[in-house]
């Protein structure tokens, strides 16, 4: 049996008893050279009883520099997950360092000057940490109630299932501003022995000597992620930070696409008019010729990224067949459903173009037809009103289907105008608290702190 079978067996049957498969849950996808590997033979004989796993010595790593207001939060949610914790500290002047000391969960801190790079201090860990696990922590996140000792029964599987391969594990992350984020790719936490390090000053993940990201493993475990707050963004100048690094990247890199797909991907956060929508587009498709095929994943592990970003732009400007272009690559790369949402919005745009200058045509024909029945004209008077409610002029709405009923017409139109009435008045603004948001403009992921 492969690992991949044990998976769906212990998914396909949530009511096993055994500890094991139940930790087995804990485990949401893999790599597929992961999935194909054999499983280990006290688990997949009939009837086989749970395995004794061992305890796995895990430390959380977590980056401070003044984190007062969330790093004791942090730290105690830890308590059933993590031997220890090893805070990296960047001079802190609040009290980030007294809350550290204070806490139920053994800690130690190295002070290390702030070098305007993420994985340089992220890459300390391994200096200090030389057994078991390294779960890497922001200072600004919390492991779920839900989730607390889910890491440490998740990872002693992991040592039996897969003992000394190199990977990378990867819980959910999810923010918690107002416009809300679920992570699920994000390397946070290796093995202490591991060859893999990290890379970039900023948005930094783990890969090999060659450059190449690991194989990966994603568990369910849930972070809740408070640092892009709008007033914590603002009160750690946190967006200016990022510019600052994203400019020192591309200085020192200037041949790495990733950095130009960064750079186009912020700047997408203010409002952009068409022109200079297509003016970013040519700029990051030309950055794809900077990543040949072959290319290690530390200068290719945005590509499908920039396809999508791609189509984001071409909306911007209108760009049908930019879109037509780099859709098909998003839906060969299972990103079925960023391809599915720019082809339909293309598609829509088309049809509402479509139904509105029919909505003009058939308005025009009420004018100028002195030979047709006063039915018909009512008839022609409701069409209007139909196109006009499917293409969004709303305004001409109204009108249409007072001249409808006028003529001895509108019923249909009037019926549609009922029943939306009825559904507007058990609509629940999107914008009231606690509402989910429609949508979500692009922005720095967790981990790139």
């Amino acid at each position: 049996m492969i690992i991949d079978e044990l998976l769906a067996r212990a998914h396909r049957d949530p009511g096993a008893p055994t500890t094991w498969t139940e930790d087995l849950r804990l485990i949401g996808a893999l790599s597929p050279q992961l999935a194909g590997l054999t499983v280990p033979a006290d688990m997949s004989s009939p009837g086989a009883q749970p395995p004794a796993l061992s305890r796995p010595r895990i430390t959380a790593v977590v980056l401070t520099c003044d984190e007062q207001e969330r790093v004791g939060d942090c730290i105690r949610a830890l308590a059933r997950d993590v031997d220890e914790v090893l805070v990296i500290d960047s001079g802190s002047t609040d009290g980030t360092l007294e809350i550290v000391t204070k806490q139920p969960v053994p800690t130690r801190v190295v002070h290390a000057t702030w070098r305007d790079d993420f994985a340089h201090q992220r890459n300390l860990a391994f200096d200090h940490v030389r057994e078991g696990w390294i779960l890497m922590v922001d200072a600004d996140e919390v492991l779920s109630a839900a989730s607390a000792g889910t890491i440490r029964r998740g990872l002693a599987l992991l040592d039996h299932l897969l003992p000394g391969i190199d990977l990378a594990v990867c819980p959910r992350i999810l923010d918690t501003d107002d416009v809300g984020g679920l992570y699920t790719d994000l390397p946070r936490v290796l093995r202490a022995q591991t060859a893999l390090r990290y890379r970039g000053r900023i948005h930094e993940r783990a890969y090999d000597r060659q450059g190449n990201a690991p194989q990966s493993v994603h568990l369910t475990s849930l972070f809740h992620h408070f640092g892009y707050r709008p007033a914590v963004v603002e009160a750690k100048s946190k967006l200016d930070r990022h510019a600052r690094l994203l400019d020192l990247c591309r200085g020192q890199e200037p041949e790495n696409p990733k950095w130009i797909f960064y750079q186009i991907r912020a700047e997408m956060n203010a409002p952009t008019d068409p022109a200079r929508s297509r003016e970013l587009f040519e700029r990051l498709e030309a950055s794809l010729t900077l990543c040949p095929q072959g290319s290690p994943d530390y200068i290719a592990d945005r590509r499908q990224d920039t396809w999508a970003l791609l189509c984001e732009l071409a909306l911007r400007f209108g760009g049908a067949d930019e879109i037509a272009t780099y859709a098909p690559l998003l839906d060969r790369a299972q990103r079925e459903a960023e391809a599915a949402y720019f082809r339909t919005v293309v598609a829509m745009s088309r049809a509402l173009a479509m139904l509105s200058r029919l909505a003009d045509d058939v308005e025009e024909a009420t004018r100028h037809n002195p030979r047709s029945t006063v039915r018909q004209i009512g008839r022609l008077h409701e069409l209007h009103g139909l196109l006009a409610l499917a293409s969004g002029r709303y305004d001409r709405i109204r009108t249409a289907l007072q001249a409808a009923l006028d003529h001895g017409a509108g019923s249909t139109l009037a019926a549609d105008m009922a029943a939306l009435q009825r559904v507007l008045a058990d609509w629940e603004s999107p914008q009231a608290p606690g509402a989910p948001s429609l949508s979500r403009p692009t922005s720095s992921r967790p981990g790139t702190n």
